[in-house]
């Protein structure tokens, strides 16, 4: 064994075993980072129920800096910046959302909300749609368009969807 060491070279040998360190390390790593950022993600939610969400924000920034590509990241940021009043900055963060899951229903209403927010009801009114298309039995899409519609005074329109929203809630129970 000796003979094979000094023939190959420890030079070589420590080589091989600190790449398989950092290949079998590897999954580690990426656990030890997922628990860390889900901890940030809860001290964010909870920072969130108790008013705070400035605290939540500062919280996902760092979560989203060690995971940029996990999207809840960005749907909770986007609600902690909301109720800060930093619509813009929500609205970054609902399109990035929107952007990596593009088929998630919650993720227009969430932009919607925000639109609202802004007083911008037509692109409320689009997301809230965009939530209906893809979730036709959610009732939070239809209460959401129910609010956007009471708001531009289409009376008629609101009523509807209200109705529709309290019909598919008792369904769902």
């Amino acid at each position: 064994m000796c003979a094979f060491i000094t023939r190959i070279g420890t030079g070589r040998i420590a080589a091989g075993l600190l790449a398989a360190g950092l290949i079998f390390g590897a999954p580690l790593a990426s656990q030890a980072q997922d628990k860390a950022v889900d901890d940030l993600v809860r001290q964010a939610q909870s920072a969130l129920q108790k008013g705070q969400p400035r605290d939540a924000d500062n919280l996902l920034r760092q979560a989203i800096e060690m995971a940029p590509s996990r999207s809840d990241l960005y749907m909770l940021r986007s609600r902690a910046r909301d109720s800060t009043g930093k619509f813009d900055a929500a609205l970054e963060d609902a399109n990035k959302y929107i952007e990596l899951e593009p088929s998630d229903a919650f993720g227009y209403l969430n932009r919607s909300r925000i639109h609202i927010s802004m007083e911008k009801n037509d692109a409320a009114l689009a997301d809230a749609n965009k939530a209906i298309e893809l979730e036709p039995e959610e009732p939070d899409a239809y209460y959401r368009r129910s609010d956007i519609y009471r708001e531009m005074g289409k009376k008629a329109e609101a009523k509807a969807d209200e109705a529709k929203a309290d019909e598919l809630d008792r369904q769902a129970r």
